[in-house]
């Protein structure tokens, strides 16, 4: 693995596996524990795992032209653009959902404190991923970091969700409502931004 492009498809080609399995967990333990938060985070990290896998399956396409290659990543690209745009609204009508039930969301503290590290470490590695790309110019590597961006985003909103459990008096289902909003339409926004690139590459 001699460079960032390829190391960075490399693991993400293990993620891709890991990710899936990992959303499956949360599945079951939502069902279980009656949690609907995550439920919907389950159903986000599903979509964030295809859309990994489209670039993982661009990147390892069979040999074509320069031309080719470049038309392939372009339209994979697009792709994952309309799958975190897809995604990050329906997180934004969960959380919406959420709201009007006016459903109160419970966290252990330790299990908080974790999901807040793992997330805040997931964002700044997905920013310094970006800045990276795009120095090397690699559209599917910079396809890759804008979905771990995107999916950080989301993550944060569930951070706070997590570390309000605990430390709010009430319900704080107003202020997780708003975050959601936020988060959600920053990830939508970056979805937009991949697909309005293709049209305009």
């Amino acid at each position: 693995m001699r460079d960032r492009y390829t190391r960075c498809m490399y693991f993400t080609r293990i993620a891709v596996p890991f990710n899936a399995i990992l959303a499956l967990a949360r599945i079951i333990l939502g069902v279980f524990s009656l949690s609907f938060i995550l439920f919907i985070q389950a159903l986000f990290n599903i979509r964030m795992a295809l859309a990994k896998h489209t670039a993982v399956r661009t990147h390892g396409a069979a040999p074509m032209s320069e031309v080719e290659q470049q038309i392939a990543q372009l339209k994979s690209y697009r792709s994952i653009g309309w799958m975190i745009v897809f995604s990050s609204g329906t997180f934004i009508l969960f959380c919406s959902v959420l709201t009007f039930s006016n459903t109160e969301i419970k966290y252990d503290p330790h299990i908080a404190v974790i999901i807040a590290t793992v997330t805040f470490t997931e964002l700044v590695l997905s920013i310094q991923g970006i800045v990276n790309a795009r120095k090397d110019k690699k559209l599917i590597m910079e396809a890759v970091k804008l979905t771990n961006f995107a999916s950080a985003l989301v993550s944060l909103a569930m951070t706070q969700a997590a570390l309000l459990s605990f430390t709010y008096e009430g319900n704080a289902v107003g202020y997780n409502m708003i975050s959601g909003l936020i988060f959600g339409t920053l990830s939508v926004f970056i979805g937009l931004y991949m697909i309005l690139k293709r049209r305009l590459a």
